[in-house]
């Protein structure tokens, strides 16, 4: 598994294969990103990348990359950019999951 050291916001740095090219885009809107634990031999196959908007300024990120997964937080006010640049991981082969809103509580 290659990892990628990262500055952004919080002590954890590594971050997945796959990731990168997420945080590349995701630093052209604008926001900080802050990686979380890596979980490795997770029962997935693939890439897939999921979105959930925790409030009007954080959205939590999970990424799975063949069998290992990472959360991440994503903090900022763009939160339409932020989800259009998620949604345009279809066109690369991304399994993009619909983003929750979990702001509103359940």
């Amino acid at each position: 598994m290659e990892k990628m050291h990262i500055n952004e916001r919080g002590s954890h740095t590594t971050v997945i294969e796959g990731s990168r090219d997420i945080l590349k885009l995701l630093s052209k809107v604008e926001v900080e990103v802050s990686p979380g634990v890596i979980e490795p031999n997770v029962k997935a196959k693939g890439k897939s990348v999921k979105l959930k908007k925790l409030n009007n300024e954080t959205f939590e990120m999970v990424v799975v990359v063949n069998s290992s997964k990472q959360t991440f937080k994503v903090y900022g006010v763009e939160q339409e950019k932020v989800t259009a640049v998620i949604q345009s991981l279809k066109r690369e082969g991304w399994n993009v999951q619909e983003t929750m809103d979990l702001s509103r509580g359940l």
